[in-house]
C-alpha cells in the first residue's frame, strides 16, 4: 500500500511553537477520549528514548474543545492518524503536572502503512492509500460489487468509484456512477450489505469507509459492521467486527489480513438515522 503522506499542517502552524514557548510531541497518538462536553483528550505513545511530555501523568495528558472549525478538523485528523497508526506532530503547552492544551498537529512522512503484506502483492494500488477495490482497477467493473438492495439509482458501485456525494476523494478515479454513494433504506428484519468480487483469491488488511459530512451529521452512517470473507459467493465467514465513530472518514486495519475472493461489509446498525444507512465511499487495502 502506498505510504500515507499528509503535508498539511492544520492550524494553528508549525510556526507558532517557534515564536512562542511551546513544545512538541513527536510519535503517535494511543487513545482518544471524546467528553459529552465536547472536551478530547488524548494518549500518546511514548518510547523510553522519547523526551517525556511536559504535561500531568497518565493515559490523557494533552486535549482541546471541539466547537471550532478547526478543533473538528483536528478530531478527524487524529482519528485517521490513530487508525492508520501514522506518526504526527502535536504542539501543545506545557503544564506541568496539568492538562496541557494542543495548539496544532502534523503529519511526517507516511509511516502508518507497509511492512505488513506479501511480496507477492500485485493488485494495482490507487489514491493516496493504495486502494484496490476501486472500479476500473484490478478487472473490477460495476458487476463485481453487489449489495442487499439499494435506493433509487444509489447503486453498489457507486461506493467504489472513488467519489463521495459532493468530491472527488481518489486521483485515480473515473466517472461519478449517479450520486457516488451507495444508500439502502434501513432494515431490522433483513441483514445490510456490501461486497466485492475480485475474481481470484486476495489478501486484504485493511479497509476505509467515508460519507459526506451532511449524511454524517444525519445519522446515516455504519456504526457496528462485520467484515465477512467467501471463496464461492455463496457461504460467507465471520473475520472481523467493528464498531466505527461518527466521523465521517475513518481508516482501519484488521487484527488479521485475510486471503479471500469475495469480501462483504455488513452493516448491523447506523448513527441514528430511521430511514437510511448510507456509504459513499468503501475502500480495501493490501497491507497495513
Amino acid at each position: 500500500m502506498k505510504a500515507l503522506v499528509t503535508a498539511l499542517a492544520l492550524l494553528p502552524s508549525l510556526v507558532y511553537a517557534q515564536e512562542h514557548s511551546d513544545k512538541e510531541f513527536v510519535g503517535k497518538v494511543s487513545n482518544l477520549r471524546i467528553a459529552k462536553s465536547g472536551s478530547v483528550l488524548l494518549g500518546v505513545k511514548q518510547g523510553e528514548e522519547d523526551e517525556p511530555i511536559s504535561c500531568r501523568e497518565g493515559d490523557w495528558p494533552i486535549g482541546f474543545e471541539l466547537g471550532d472549525t478547526y478543533a473538528n478538523n483536528w478530531l478527524d485528523f487524529l482519528m485517521l492518524a490513530r487508525n492508520t497508526n501514522q506518526t504526527v506532530r502535536l504542539g501543545y503547552t506545557p503544564a506541568n503536572g496539568e492538562l496541557c492544551e494542543l495548539q496544532y498537529v502534523a503529519a511526517m512522512q507516511g509511516d502508518g502503512f507497509g511492512g505488513i503484506g506479501d511480496e507477492g502483492d500485485k493488485l494495482v494500488e490507487t489514491g493516496a492509500l493504495g486502494n484496490v477495490a476501486l472500479i476500473g482497477s484490478n478487472g473490477l467493473t460495476e458487476t463485481s460489487f453487489k449489495a442487499s438492495g439499494h435506493y433509487s439509482s444509489d447503486v453498489a458501485a457507486a461506493a467504489f468509484d472513488g467519489y463521495t456525494f459532493n468530491e472527488q476523494i481518489n486521483d485515480d478515479a473515473g466517472e461519478r456512477i449517479n450520486r457516488g454513494l451507495w444508500l439502502i433504506k434501513r432494515d431490522a428484519d433483513t441483514p445490510n450489505w456490501l461486497q466485492v468480487d475480485f475474481g481470484q483469491k486476495v489478501k486484504i488488511a485493511g479497509l476505509r469507509v467515508v460519507l459526506n459530512q451532511k449524511s454524517t451529521d444525519l445519522g446515516r452512517g455504519p456504526r457496528d459492521i462485520t467484515l465477512q470473507v467467501s471463496n464461492d459467493g455463496d457461504s460467507f465467514a465471520d473475520h472481523e467486527s467493528f464498531r466505527l465513530s461518527r466521523i465521517a472518514d475513518q481508516t482501519g486495519s484488521l487484527e488479521s489480513a485475510v486471503s479471500a475472493r469475495y469480501f462483504r461489509l455488513k452493516v448491523h446498525n447506523n448513527y441514528g438515522d430511521a430511514t437510511f444507512i448510507e456509504i459513499d465511499e468503501l475502500e480495501l487495502f493490501q497491507k497495513q
